[in-house]
């Protein structure tokens, strides 16, 4: 009995290092995916550029006119600058054609800056925080954190899903809702689509408030803007 119980022994211990060596041998070789942080949908490479197809309505509630406007924006990383943070800065610049038959000019300059957690950019010397890191359905932030504007909360929804924008359709991208309130009086509805390896291929502004006024309309008058951006080519 003494060596059987001995040999069991020894099985036992046996069993016992093949399983800890079995273990040891499966964590040296378990490799950890990398969280993926999602910074490939705010491209920063200079000579990048987006195509945009503009549509905005602006109603004047005051003279009760209507004015519509359309143009194709183009917007492309011209080069990159340290900014005062000693940060790599991008200069967007932003050309505008009328029709077909127009000339481009340079509408205006902004700014963007990549970081290991937010991208930002600076539209008319307000920056603006575009997008966080990582990307994370139903992440939220404040836009507005480093302007002096009212705190907007900014939501990803539809994280790397497909979108289409005049019939293009991109495999992966992340909506941003920035702005959605609507009521009686009021609709706000703001919000930017971003595809991976191009950046923002959407935009939609509606920013529309309604009154009634008495004895002017019978229906409400509306004042405030509508605009749209639907990219229309991008390259480098």
């Amino acid at each position: 009995m003494t060596a059987i119980y001995k040999m069991k022994t020894i099985n036992i211990l046996l069993l016992l290092l093949f399983v800890n060596f079995y273990a040891l041998v499966s964590c040296k070789h378990e490799v950890i995916a990398p969280i993926y942080l999602g910074s490939s949908y705010f491209p920063s490479n200079v000579g990048h550029w987006i195509k945009y197809e503009v549509d905005s309505t602006y109603y004047d509630g005051f003279t009760h006119t209507v004015r519509k406007y359309h143009f194709v924006l183009n917007e492309k990383i011209e080069s990159t600058y340290l900014d005062n943070q000693n940060r790599p800065t991008q200069r967007i610049e932003r050309y505008v054609q009328k029709n077909d038959s127009s000339n481009w000019y340079l509408r205006n300059v902004w700014a963007s800056n990549l970081t290991s957690t937010t991208a930002e950019k600076v539209e008319e010397n307000i920056r603006f925080v575009k997008l966080i890191f990582p990307i994370t359905e139903g992440q939220s932030w404040n836009g507005n954190a480093f302007n002096t504007i009212t705190p907007m909360n900014y939501q990803y929804i539809n994280v790397f899903k497909p979108y289409t924008v005049n019939s293009i359709t991109f495999d992966s991208t992340v909506t941003v809702i920035q702005d959605f309130d609507t009521n009686a009086i009021s609709i706000k509805n703001m919000l930017e689509v971003y595809a991976k390896h191009i950046g923002m291929i959407y935009k939609q502004i509606d920013t529309v408030y309604k009154y009634l006024p008495p004895n002017v309309y019978p229906d409400s008058i509306i004042s405030g803007v509508r605009c749209t951006y639907k990219i229309i080519g991008y390259g480098n």
